[in-house]
């Protein structure tokens, strides 16, 4: 009863868009979440494969019938939140590359209205969002995105404009930092109740512009990103512009649920101050779109093409790039990020931890141990775009 007497009508219809829309984007990249492909799983602890492919079943069915719930009848949607949440929390065990941002977004947003009084768990939902705004903005003040994805946007809008653009002009990097920020003014004027309508707006015209510049139209990038923009408009509405989350009263927390789903939250906003330290990872931080993430190269000789029988895994082979000290049949890179892509339909999770895990099972799945170089890059210094690089010791192959 105290469900339904503090979930109006706006609640209700935003949370089943909320949970429509979430199930496109595991419908869009539904082969991460089921066993088919042959990228490696990484678990967060190690678990035989038998336990790893049941898990994988049950989680993604707990998923769906949480959405399914949260859809049809909303007024079991604690209930629905809770399966949401753990079916997310699985998916997260038994593979580390289900942490799309999208997911650990819909994880949280679960968890706090699994946990909470629909106004308390709305006032930290608007939370999350200014964080992400904010976190993302300060994230894209940096080398990598001003020289990669940032010219990239800015090449597409001079393009939509037809006007000519000078690559090497120098006002270049100073029309890029203008997204971050604009991104930064929305993330703090969300925040102040007397700019916070103008800020929601803008929020709004920031993502309808992503998604024309990431669709087709634009870079052509994969439909999850697009969709989630989309989210984001709806999730800015209800929060910001329907309702004011963030100045809502709220009554006192009384249970221990509460007070840890409260710990929860305080943990998501202020845990991301932490990657500097490398203690918090580059997505759970919302470094999107900005490619300063440590990561690994993979590099093989020649003859490693003669042992992958897979003609559609050969063609992630990239160009010839010698590499200082090492000169074996002239090794090539290749690019785990495109086998992602191309396997699974998702971005390769962007932590070296994750990615030399990933490219030793891979090394290991096609006997090529052997004959592998690979090599840890540390992320990029925001200025000069530099990072650091250590050669990986690969495991002896005992097979």
């Amino acid at each position: 009863m105290e469900q339904q007497r503090e979930t109006n009508f706006i609640d209700v219809t935003v949370l089943r868009v909320w949970a429509a829309v979430v199930g496109c984007l595991l419908i869009l990249s539904w082969k991460l979440w089921l066993p088919v492909g042959d990228f490696p799983r990484v678990p967060v602890f190690e678990l035989a494969d038998e336990l790893t492919f049941v898990l994988q079943i049950a989680a993604t069915l707990v998923l769906i019938g949480g959405l399914a719930v949260t859809l049809f009848t909303p007024r079991n949607l604690k209930l629905a939140a809770a399966v949401i949440a753990g079916g997310f929390g699985l998916s997260f065990i038994y593979n580390q590359h289900c942490l799309q941002p999208w997911a650990w977004q819909t994880f949280i947003i679960a968890t706090l209205l699994c946990c909470l009084p629909m106004r308390q768990a709305k006032k930290w939902i608007a939370w999350l969002l200014v964080s992400i705004y904010i976190y993302s903005a300060i994230g894209k003040f940096d080398y990598q995105f001003v020289n990669t994805l940032g010219e990239q946007f800015l090449n597409v809008i001079y393009q939509w404009l037809g006007v000519a653009w000078d690559p090497q002009a120098p006002i270049k990097p100073w029309l890029v930092l203008m997204f971050p920020v604009g991104e930064l003014l929305i993330g703090i004027g969300l925040i102040f109740r007397r700019t916070r309508r103008l800020a929601s707006v803008l929020a709004i015209l920031l993502h309808i512009a992503l998604m024309a510049i990431l669709s087709p139209l634009g870079l052509g990038h994969r439909w999850p990103v697009i969709v989630w923009n989309g989210l984001s408009i709806v999730l800015a509405w209800w929060l910001f512009l329907a309702t004011d989350s963030i100045n809502e009263r709220s009554p006192q927390q009384k249970t221990l649920i509460q007070h840890l789903a409260v710990t929860f939250a305080l943990v998501i906003l202020f845990g991301p101050l932490l990657r500097p330290m490398q203690l918090w990872d580059h997505w759970l931080a919302w470094g999107l779109y900005s490619p300063s993430n440590s990561r690994v190269q993979l590099y093989l000789p020649d003859i490693a093409r003669t042992k992958i029988r897979d003609d559609e895994v050969k063609k992630h082979f990239v160009d010839y790039d010698p590499l200082l000290g090492y000169t074996p049949n002239e090794p090539s890179r290749f690019a785990l990020d495109k086998l992602s892509l191309d396997q699974l339909g998702v971005p390769i999770y962007p932590q070296a931890r994750f990615q030399k895990a990933a490219a030793i099972k891979f090394l290991k799945q096609h006997g090529l141990l052997d004959l592998a170089v690979l090599y840890e890059l540390g992320p990029s210094h925001p200025v000069t775009g530099e990072r650091t690089r250590r050669k990986v010791e690969l495991p002896f192959d005992d097979r």
